[in-house]
């Protein structure tokens, strides 16, 4: 079975959750106000999209140009991964050519359905991941490189960070 951005929608109006088709892009948009997160032009709103690629064969929530490359683009793109090893289904993306650091949550549907739970819980872990990575990456930047490599406290702090947890 496959999913599709209309199978999206009606999970989203059921909830409640207001949303924009794109038909053209074939996506949804929603709009987050969020309380740490800024995005690049320094709104406390989270911009996630939301994707059935492969004909439908997966599920994919982003957030584009999430967070600004900064001079040293290498070392934010490792900071992120970094956060994302440590944020469970959550992974980032670079296309060097746009600076663009995405926030992704991937989800395969091959044989089964999507439910609506599985995308609520996509579209909520990658704001909360955002919430949190934000609060990350300021306190890392502000340590200067004698904090690099330190796994950051906010995700253990907002339950994150633990993998393996029910």
């Amino acid at each position: 079975m496959s999913t599709s951005v209309s199978q999206c929608a009606t999970f989203l109006a059921g909830d409640g959750v207001r949303h924009h088709v794109d038909e053209v892009e074939r996506a949804i948009r929603l709009a987050f106000v969020t309380r740490r997160y800024r995005n690049l032009r320094g709104e406390k709103l989270a911009m996630v999209r939301i994707e059935t690629p492969d004909d439908g064969h997966r599920c994919r929530v982003s957030i584009e140009r999430a967070f600004a490359p900064g001079p040293d683009a290498a070392r934010t793109c490792l900071d992120l991964c970094r956060l994302a090893a440590d944020t469970p289904l959550v992974s980032v993306e670079y296309a060097e050519d746009f600076e663009n650091l995405r926030m992704t949550v991937e989800l395969a549907v091959e044989d089964g359905e999507l439910t609506r739970l599985q995308l609520l819980s996509m579209v909520d872990r990658i704001v909360e991941a955002a919430e949190c990575w934000q609060t990350a990456l300021e306190s890392t930047t502000s340590r200067g490189s004698k904090g690099r490599g330190q796994r950051p406290s906010t995700l253990a702090k907002r339950g994150l960070g633990q993998q393996g947890a029910a």
